[in-house]
Formats: structure tokens, sequence, C-alpha cells
């Protein structure tokens, strides 16, 4: 159920510990790594010092309250699936506890292997669809007020230059078309989000090649280095040209330089790096965000989104941290197919 190298977090009572761990141990089998706390602090303290991929909470864990641990492990991991354990078994108690944040509800004494491996599965099926029901939200809402916003631009473009004859209104119209287009082609890239296809290893090298080639003439360098095979499908193209189209829109920077190498452990790594002027501290936690544009030039605000959760569903994660002397990296780390990596080239 949970992809190799899931971290799961198991908040409960020290007595029922053991026994949990055991039947989780057959449920999940080897490759997922558990973390045991015993109370809700120390709970907590791990859900922060690493976010888990899922956690299982005992209702009645020690420092907690009622409903007081659900309600604090959703604040702190507010999309991370969530299994709730508790004592009572009423229709009533098992409401209140979905209601309280809860993706599945499990009671004690009332449960083996095959009923948690269910109650896991339900809690992450539900959280990939409150993504998926949040996505297309954000989908519709962007489609409304950004395609509603370039069909004024467009009517009214048209409207003025049947006054006046001059055409840099009938650039403008031609402009605001232009934008839509590409909204459209962003929406294309969404579904890639909320309907994947079969993974298959891909090799990163041609991809990019592809993508780079579509900025021929943009005047910006880009400076290519190694390869890497991945697990992933045809989103990978929207991965790179989102990455690549941001250096070039929000960083001013002359040159892109693109690592790709092969990690060990059987894991890839590709590093998109500009020497820009950066992205300000207190936008970064944003930008991950559905609809978050931190600049002027921000366009539909879902790129990085894009991005990010491609990555996520690869079973891998993508970071951002500050280039030396200036600018940004974008970090995609994922687990590699089992193939050699190319020379280092430059184009």
């Amino acid at each position: 159920m949970q992809k190799k190298g899931s971290k799961v977090l198991v908040a409960a009572r020290p007595d029922a510990m053991t026994s949990l761990m055991e039947m989780l141990a057959k449920t999940l089998g080897d490759g997922t790594e558990m973390r045991p706390e015993g109370s809700l602090a120390s709970a907590l303290e791990a859900a922060t010092n690493s976010v888990p991929d899922l956690v299982i909470i005992d209702l009645g864990l020690p420092g907690g309250n009622g409903f007081e641990p659900l309600r604090k492990m959703t604040e702190r991991l507010p999309r991370t699936p969530l299994v709730a354990i508790t004592n009572h078994g009423d229709r009533r108690r098992i409401r209140e506890t979905l209601t309280a944040g809860a993706h599945s509800v499990l009671v004690w004494g009332h449960f083996d292997e095959v009923n948690l491996s269910a109650a896991l599965a339900e809690a992450v099926a539900k959280r990939d669809l409150e993504d998926v029901n949040k996505t297309l939200k954000v989908v519709n809402s962007i489609l409304r007020h950004d395609v509603m916003n370039n069909l004024t631009v467009i009517g009214g473009g048209i409207d003025i230059y049947r006054m006046k004859k001059d055409e840099k209104f009938l650039d403008s119209a031609a402009n605001a078309v232009e934008k839509s287009v590409d909204l459209i082609k962003k929406m294309k890239e969404v579904e890639s989000v909320v309907s994947p296809k079969e993974l298959k290893p891909i090799h990163v090298r041609a991809v990019l090649e592809e993508v780079l080639s579509r900025h021929i003439g943009q005047g910006i360098r880009f400076e290519v280095e190694g390869d890497v095979t991945l697990i992933g499908d045809d989103a990978l193209s929207s991965v790179l040209e989102n990455l690549i189209n941001n250096a070039i829109l929000h960083s001013g920077s002359p040159v892109v330089r693109i690592t790709m190498r092969k990690l060990p452990e059987n894991e890839g790594e590709i590093r998109i790096a500009d020497e820009g002027v950066g992205i300000p501290a207190e936008v970064r936690p944003k930008i991950w965000q559905e609809g978050f544009k931190y600049s002027k030039g921000g366009q539909s605000g879902l790129g990085l989104y894009i991005v990010k959760k491609t990555m996520e569903r690869y079973g891998g994660e993508v970071q951002l941290e500050d280039n030396t002397p200036q600018g940004c990296i974008f970090i995609l780390r994922f687990p590699s197919a089992d193939a050699p990596s190319k020379n280092a080239v430059e184009s």
C-alpha cells in the first residue's frame, strides 16, 4: 500500500505499541520506515522534524484529551493521511472522529492486519481525493478569472481598433489570445496530476533537450551536464518546462545550469541552478501552493505546484536552495531506474 521508503509515524500509548507495531510490520512489509512515539508531545515533535507520509494516532495518547491529539496533529500536518484509533466503536463517535480530521478510523480490539491495511489504504485514498478536488477548484477559479480577464482585453482591444484603427490595440488583443492558449495548455499539464499515467523508465537527458529546444533564441545560455534515468511518465516534460520557464521569466539570469547524476541507493538527482535575483525567503513556503503567484510575471500560479505533485507521484521530492553567489537551485530527487549515467557534456 505504501511506497518503498515511505515514512509512517505511529503515535500510540506504550501498552499498545508493541502489538500495533508487529501488526504494521506484517501489513506494510520491508522498506517502510516506522517511527513509534508514545506521547502527544513527542509525536508532534517528530512530525515537525521529519514530515511523515502517513500518521497512525491513538486518541488515548498520553498528553492528549479527547480529540486533542487528532486536532493538533491535523494542524501540524494538514496534508498528511491520518488514521485514528479509538476505544469507542459507536457510529456517533466514529463520525465525530472523521469530522475532527481523521481520514479513516479503527477501534481498539476490533481490527486485524486485513482491517488495518484497508484503513491505511482508505486514508491515503481520501487524502488523494481531497487533493484532486482542491486542484480542480483552483483550476476552475483560474479559468474563470484569468480567461475572462483575457477575453475582456481581447474584446476591448478589438472595439478600440475599430474606432481608432491603431494596430497596437490588435497587438494587445493578440497577446491576450496567446496568454489564454498558454493557460489552456497549463490545464492540460494539470491532468497529469489528476489522472496520472503508468510509470516507466525515462532518460531525463532526452526529455530535457527537447524542452530546451523550445527556448532557443531567448537570450539565455543553458549548460547541461550528465544524465540519469528515472521512473516517470510524460509529465516529466512539464516538470522540466516549468522549472526552466521559471528561471527564464523570474530570475533574470543569463545562464541556467542543469546537472544530472545518479546517487547511491538507486536514487537520481537533477539540479537546475540560475544566477538571478532569487526568491524572497518570506514567499518560499508558499511557492508550491496551487494558484500562488509571487511576481508580476506570474502566470497561472500552477507551475511549481505541478512540479511538486508530479515528483511526489514519482516517489521523489523537490527542494529549493540558495545558489552561490546569487540565484536559486531547484533540486529534484527521485527513485532512479537501474541504468548507467552518461558522461558530462556542455550544450
